[in-house]
C-alpha cells in the first residue's frame, strides 16, 4: 500500500509517536521508512537573526542524534529505515521536496514539534505541510 514513507523528526514527543505509527505500518505493509530531519538554512534578516556555520553543525549534531534514536525506534519494531540529515526550508522540504525525492506515498509526522518560537512567527510546518503536500499526510498527536 505504501512503499515508502516519509517521517520528519525533530525530537519532540509527537514526532516520537509519529514514528511509533509509521513503524507499524511499514512493519506492517512491507513499506520502507525515510526518516529525515531537517534543518532550517532560511535567515531570519527581519527579525534580527541571521545563522552561522557554527548553528548549522550544532543542528546537524543534534539532528544525527536525533535520527540515530529514531532509526533505532523504528527497527526495534521490525520496519526498515533510512536517515537522511538535510538542509533547507523544512516546510517546502517536508511537503514537496522530500516526497519526491525518495517516491513516498505518505507523510506521517507529528501535530507540532519542538520550536515554539518559530512556530509562533511562521506557522505550524505540520498546516503547512497539510495544505501543501500531494501526497497523503497522517498527522500524530502524543495524547493519541
Amino acid at each position: 500500500m505504501y512503499e515508502t514513507i516519509l517521517v520528519p523528526v525533530d525530537g519532540s514527543e509527537n514526532s516520537k509517536h509519529a514514528v511509533g505509527e509509521a513503524a507499524t505500518l511499514a512493519a506492517k505493509f512491507g513499506s520502507t521508512l525515510q526518516i529525515v530531519s531537517v534543518a532550517s538554512d532560511q535567515r531570519y534578516v527581519q527579525y534580527g537573526v541571521t545563522l552561522g556555520q557554527d548553528v548549522m553543525e550544532t543542528f546537524r549534531e543534534r539532528g544525527e542524534e536525533i535520527l540515530a534514536d529514531a532509526k533505532q525506534q523504528a527497527e526495534k519494531a521490525d520496519a526498515k529505515a533510512e536517515t537522511h540529515f538535510v538542509v533547507g526550508v523544512p516546510k517546502v522540504q517536508i511537503s514537496k521536496e522530500l516526497p519526491e525525492k525518495y517516491g513516498a506515498s505518505l507523510i506521517v509526522m507529528g501535530k507540532s514539534g519542538v520550536n515554539g518560537i518559530s512556530r509562533a512567527i511562521l506557522g505550524s510546518t505540520t498546516a503547512y505541510v497539510v495544505r501543501h503536500s500531494q501526497v497523503n499526510v497522517m498527522v500524530i498527536d502524543q495524547r493519541a
